[in-house]
This record gives structure tokens, C-alpha cells and sequence, in this order.
């Protein structure tokens, strides 16, 4: 009897030794696959990040909506973005009203040293807003492009141990999400800026100023503007006597010259050849477009051309059509600006003519 009581003690033990083990690895795996599924989590939303970043790359207000994001991903209550501008770091968005960023000295120290930090006090660290809302959670990471210091992201809380070294690590990666956007985006603009510009001359290409027409003015319909065509006379002439090296300064120069005579707002680009095109939407008067465009022809006239030692001079030609005096369609009033401009060569060469006093 005392043999069968010891072996079931003994088994007892055994079975309790083993439910604990048992328990215990459980528990074990059961931390494991929490680990596990918050890593999937992180991972999954970081794809998202990438997916959602990479969309908007082109957009113009791309860092803005990065700190939107931020903003929805990590339940902060307050998210900024500082990228560096001529060696200076400069707020590019923020949800913080008024852009009226204030930073601590410890966060100052921080961002200067381009480096991660991570600020939790039952003590407010500071007041940030218009509400003066207490900050007792704090949160900031470099942003990097091939350990080139670009950027900084610093997001707060107003709850104490808000931050914690898994959103650190959730914010990191993202950061490297946004410098590959950034990089991507500048390449974009860079790109577009090269696809709208002449390679030769450094104004617009004919295929941006339509699309530009396209994407403005059918929002103005009830605005006035002017067309200006504008011909190099007797281009071909100069070309084949001096050389197509010749003819490029003779462009080069006649642009320059339009270009420092037009305002900001005008699109100035070239239309084909030696011509050019030109929209102007700023003016109190056709007869002030007139004397703005009469007072380049006279530029271009004085204007000499070293070449070879010899200064050359040339001219040019310019028709003027408006809206809506000379027509309600942009294809209308450029052919109507051509027919003046057209007209201008045959008459004489070296002239403007306007659709508010030659009527076609």
C-alpha cells in the first residue's frame, strides 16, 4: 500500500513539475506571438506607409501630408516637420497652430546632433498651442538619406508615457520611408522641371504652356488676357550666313531680353524655331500690354551680338491678341495674334501689332 502512495506522490510531483513547464511555455509562446503579430502590425503599417508616401511623391504638398499621417498613424496630438533649407532647419508642417513651434532645450540639443531622443515626465515638459495644452510625452528622429542629416520629426503627447521604444522604433521606419520619398520627389521636380523648360534657352517648351492654358484658364473664363506671338526677322537669313552657333546666341539673347521685360505672372515660352509665345493675364489696359511689348521690340533692336569679333544686331516681329476683345478661344486668339504678326512682317518687319488698334 505504502509502495502505491508513493508512487502516485511521485507522480503528482512529475505531473505538477510538468503542468508548470507546460504553463510557463505557453505563456512563453503566447508572448512570442504577441511579439510576433505586433512585429506583422508594425510591418503591415509600414508597408502602408510606403504605399501611401510613394503615391504623393509628386505632390506638392507631400510633406504636409506625411505629418497628416503621422498624425493618424501614431495618435498624437501634435506632429512637426523640420527639413533643412540652406543649412537651416525650417518648420515645413505642423499641426501646432500658427506654425508657433516651441522646442525645449533638450529637444534643441537633440535635433542639432541629428539624433533619436525619447522624453517621458509626470511634470509637464512644456505647453504647446494656442491652449497651452500640457506636454508630458516626447518623441523625435532624424530623418537621414544615406546618413546625410535632412530632416527631423518631432511628435508629442499630452499623456505621460505616451511614447514608448516600440513607437521609436515604428517612427525610425517611417523616417527612412520619408527620405526615400523626399529624394524621390526632388528627382520628380527636377525631372518635370527639365521636361517644361527649352534645354537651349531656359524658358518654357511649347507642350508646357499649352498645358499650363489648359489647366489655368478654364477656371478664368471671365478674366482678360493676352497672346503674344513673337518672330525673329530674317532669322534664317543670319543662320545660314553666320552659322548656326550664331543663331543660337541670336535666340539666346532675344529671349533674355523678353524674358527681363515680362513680369512674373506672364508665361513666356518657345512656340517653335525662332518663334516665340507669350501669355500675359496682369494689365490694366490692352494699350499698356502694347507699350510693355513695344518697349521690348526696342531692346532687341538696340541689343548688339559679339560674334567673331563683329557686332551684329537684329529684330523682331510681335502680334497681340486678347481675350476677350479678339476672341473667347485660346486657339482663336493665337491665330489671330499669328494673322497680326503676319501681317507685321509684311509690312515692314521690326513692328508690333495689337488687336485693340490693327483689327483683323
Amino acid at each position: 500500500m505504502q509502495d502505491y502512495e508513493k508512487l502516485y506522490k511521485s507522480l503528482k510531483i512529475e505531473y505538477e513539475t510538468y503542468q508548470k513547464f507546460s504553463e510557463q511555455h505557453i505563456q512563453e509562446l503566447n508572448e512570442k506571438n504577441v511579439r510576433l503579430e505586433k512585429s506583422i502590425d508594425s510591418l503591415s503599417n509600414i508597408i502602408e506607409v510606403s504605399k501611401y508616401i510613394n503615391t504623393f511623391f509628386s505632390s506638392d504638398n507631400l510633406i504636409s501630408l506625411i505629418n497628416d499621417m503621422i498624425l493618424g498613424i501614431l495618435g498624437v496630438t501634435y506632429s512637426t516637420i523640420f527639413m533643412i533649407e540652406n543649412g537651416e532647419l525650417i518648420v515645413k508642417a505642423s499641426n501646432i497652430e500658427n506654425m508657433n513651434i516651441n522646442l525645449t532645450s533638450k529637444e534643441f540639443v537633440h535635433i542639432n546632433k541629428g539624433e533619436e531622443f525619447l522624453v517621458n515626465s509626470r511634470k509637464p515638459l512644456k505647453q504647446t498651442g494656442e491652449h497651452k495644452i500640457d506636454i508630458h510625452s516626447i518623441m523625435g528622429s532624424p530623418i537621414k538619406l544615406r546618413e546625410k542629416f535632412i530632416g527631423y520629426i518631432v511628435v508629442e503627447h499630452n499623456l505621460y508615457k505616451f511614447m514608448n521604444i516600440e513607437l521609436k522604433l515604428f517612427l525610425r521606419s517611417i523616417t527612412n520611408q520619408i527620405a526615400i520619398a523626399i529624394e524621390n520627389s526632388l528627382l520628380y521636380k527636377e525631372l518635370e522641371k527639365i521636361n517644361q523648360r527649352d534645354p537651349l534657352l531656359g524658358i518654357y517648351n511649347r507642350k508646357y504652356f499649352f498645358e499650363f492654358l489648359e489647366k489655368n484658364e478654364n477656371r478664368k473664363l471671365n478674366d482678360k488676357f493676352a497672346i503674344v506671338m513673337i518672330d525673329i526677322d530674317d532669322f534664317k537669313k543670319v543662320n545660314d550666313t553666320y552659322g548656326h552657333q550664331f543663331g543660337d546666341k541670336i535666340l539666346i539673347n532675344t529671349a533674355n531680353i523678353v524674358k527681363y521685360g515680362i513680369d512674373k505672372n506672364d508665361i513666356f515660352a518657345r512656340y517653335g524655331g525662332e518663334e516665340f509665345i507669350l501669355y500675359i493675364s496682369d494689365f490694366t489696359s490692352e494699350d499698356n500690354v502694347y507699350s510693355k511689348i513695344e518697349a521690348i521690340r526696342r531692346t532687341i533692336e538696340g541689343s548688339k551680338i559679339n560674334f567673331n569679333g563683329r557686332d551684329e544686331s537684329i529684330t523682331a516681329s510681335f502680334g497681340i491678341s486678347f481675350f476677350p476683345l479678339n476672341g473667347t478661344d485660346l486657339n482663336e486668339l493665337i491665330s489671330k495674334a499669328d494673322d497680326l504678326l503676319y501681317k507685321a512682317k509684311k509690312s515692314g518687319k521690326n513692328r508690333v501689332l495689337s488687336g485693340n488698334i490693327f483689327k483683323i
